[in-house]
């Protein structure tokens, strides 16, 4: 079974396994999901949208178009677009 908290991508700082942890991204006195590395680099959660159809944030952002950013799922291929 495939690990739905890793990552298909690895840290693009430093390469080591991302994984989907809890309060890793601070904002103020705000903390939300993101995934992080052992070394602690953050991709920011808003580059990692929810897919519509698997549920999983494992998504790569691929730009803004009518004030909606557009994301395609890693896990599953699905493309879907938020507004921003």
């Amino acid at each position: 079974m495939e690990n739905t908290l890793v990552r298909s991508s690895p840290c693009a700082e430093c390469g080591l396994e991302m994984v989907w942890t809890q309060n890793a991204w601070k904002a103020g006195d705000l903390a939300n999901a993101a995934y992080r590395c052992q070394n602690g680099h953050v991709v920011d959660p808003s580059r990692t949208s929810q897919c519509p159809a698997c549920g999983i944030h494992d998504t790569v952002w691929l730009g803004e178009r009518d004030d909606r950013q557009q994301f395609r799922c890693e896990r599953c291929g699905e493309l879907f677009q938020v507004p921003r």
